[in-house]
């Protein structure tokens, strides 16, 4: 079995690596993911996780199906309007469809292809890593999370203090705000609100492993990797702030209340205040990183404008929708499908539709968004039932993944920030830490009696 580290490794690549923008970057993923599985060999479709593993299949047979060349009248039947997007689309398409060649359903096959390797990738990777950290290794991932959370912030609040303008430095970007590897800041704020929590629920379970111990000095339980730990959640939290995304603030709201919520069964009401009380220490903490002013006017912009242009890109995007509501342009086809259902014309093409549900609806229609709910509904059953079945202090760090679970769900109501490859993998390890078998928490519960003194 290889260690939990390497989990590490892949996402700490695809996050400095331009967050896994560009197509080479992916290369590397793609290829450890390969050997993840040919080493771990992960078990698929247990009996508690049959529902999760099916429904995550059916959703990569359905990305397949896309691509799978259909004769012309089943094509049509299928997908009425992809006759009229291929004649907007391609010069030479024949105007009677049914006269065509044998052609996909997806109207972008390359980029369904490549959303299509990638989805793979990382349904694999997160059934390896499910597979990994159930024999060991929940902390060892937690650790390394917050390690790489911490040069994250670091790297993106250096850039933004002196180059705010340039991804890494050097290179100049669309809207000129990049953060750190990330070309904008609800990108990069999609990775912290998944981090931020996780790393909060490690220094959860390092405490209540280190409490155990009714003798032991407060020294002793607040060390010097609390410390540092500490400092990560801090230094996010005001990387975070400093990005100023609304998604991601709203999105990291969430992620506390998650936890709070998920914590009352654990502590008492006053143990809630306290973790409250934290929450908003951090905060203020963190705020002392933040330009006042340039917070204060993000704030009056919101109230201002509200969802702004949001409104007008889901509006035409609704167009794309109903006309392909069952089998949807493809995976990843939704740019190219916008060139003809895009009609505002300000000197941009929408490439996303700032809502990752309206957008999985208009590239998959509801032959994806079936199982991709029965996905969410299943894998949210299984990480309650774990939840209440773990009594061990990997609870807290379950918790944290679950919180950062939450987060994205709710900030993916105005974003696409798992589109990033970077963020889907944080995501698929956030999911495999939620609900890896308890059966197994006992495993590593024991290694971090080994550990506790790291």
């Amino acid at each position: 079995m290889p260690p939990a580290w390497t989990l590490v490794a892949l996402a700490g690549w695809t996050l400095f690596a331009f967050a896994g923008a560009y197509p080479w970057t992916t290369f590397p993923l793609l290829a450890g993911v390969f050997l993840l599985v040919v080493v771990v060999r992960p078990s698929i479709g247990r009996p508690r996780q049959r529902t999760l593993d099916f429904a995550l299949i059916a959703c990569l047979l359905v990305v397949a199906f896309q691509l799978l060349p259909l004769p012309p009248g089943m094509r049509l039947a299928l997908s009425p309007h992809v006759g009229a997007v291929d004649r907007a689309l391609w010069v030479g398409a024949p105007g009677d469809p049914l006269n065509g060649p044998g052609q996909p359903l997806s109207i972008d096959v390359t980029a369904t292809r490549g959303a299509f390797a990638l989805a793979a990738a990382f349904v694999c990777l997160f059934w390896s890593a499910r597979e990994m950290v159930a024999r060991g290794g929940v902390r060892t991932v937690a650790r390394g999370i917050a390690w790489t959370g911490l040069a994250l912030a670091t790297v993106a609040l250096a850039q933004h203090a002196t180059a705010p303008t340039l991804l890494y430095w050097s290179f100049p970007t669309v809207f000129n705000a990049p953060f750190g590897p990330y070309r904008n800041r609800n990108d990069f704020a999609s990775w912290l609100i998944m981090g931020i929590p996780l790393t909060a629920g490690y220094i959860a379970a390092r405490i209540q492993s280190r409490r155990g111990n009714p003798g032991r000095p407060l020294a002793e339980i607040v060390d010097g990797s609390a410390v540092w730990l500490v400092g990560s959640v801090c230094l996010m939290s005001a990387a975070l702030l400093t990005s100023l995304s609304r998604s991601g603030l709203i999105g990291a709201g969430a992620a506390l209340l998650s936890f709070l919520w998920l914590s009352r069964a654990r502590v008492s009401r006053s143990g809630r205040l306290r973790l409250l009380a934290a929450g908003v220490l951090v905060l203020a903490i963190a705020m002392t990183y933040v330009e006042a002013g340039a917070l204060t006017g993000r704030l009056e912009e919101t109230l201002a404008i509200g969802i702004g242009g949001r409104q007008t890109i889901w509006r035409e995007t609704w167009g794309m929708t109903r006309d392909f509501w069952f089998t949807g342009v493809g995976a990843g086809a939704y740019e190219r499908g916008m060139l003809v259902y895009q009609q505002t014309r300000s000197g941009f093409t929408f490439n996303h539709a700032h809502d990752e549900y309206l957008q999985l609806a208009a590239e998959g229609g509801w032959l994806l968004s079936l199982p991709a709910a029965l996905a969410l509904i299943a894998g949210a059953w299984q990480i309650g039932r774990q939840l209440r079945a773990d009594r061990t202090s990997i609870f807290w760090i379950r918790a944290g993944a679950a919180s950062g679970v939450v987060a994205i769900a709710v900030q993916s109501v105005w974003d696409t920030g798992l589109r990033m490859p970077a963020n889907a993998v944080l995501f698929a390890l956030l999911a495999a830490v939620a609900l890896h078998e308890s059966g197994n928490a006992s495993g590593d519960e024991i290694r971090k009696l080994r550990e506790v003194r790291k």
